[in-house]
């Protein structure tokens, strides 16, 4: 089994996301969101290649939150995954994202 490390701009993004749904749809939403988050930290774990290569590198993936509008930025590295974003996917930043 692999580390998985959430970087402080990820933390961050699950903070400002449970924040901002907390305030627009209510605790069961914003809860329901950030345990989704958390359920595919554990995918990574068991399976860091689960998501899509993006960017230039080829280091960075991309995992997409099922029926959620976010995306994990992360990269796989020996002996631990870190996850450095969390984004909403109408924000086109994650195929340029630099560590």
């Amino acid at each position: 089994m692999i580390n998985v490390l959430w970087e402080k701009q990820a933390q961050a993004d699950r903070k400002n996301i449970f924040l901002y749904l907390y305030r627009e749809a209510g605790l069961p939403v914003a809860s329901a969101t950030d345990e989704k988050f958390m359920m595919l930290a554990g995918l990574l774990e068991d399976n860091p290649q689960a998501g899509v290569v993006v960017g230039k590198s080829g280091k960075q993936r991309k995992l997409t939150v099922a029926r959620f509008p976010f995306i994990m930025v992360y990269v796989v590295e020996p002996n631990e995954v870190r996850i450095l974003r969390v984004l909403h996917t109408s924000r086109k930043v994650a195929g340029r994202y630099q560590q």
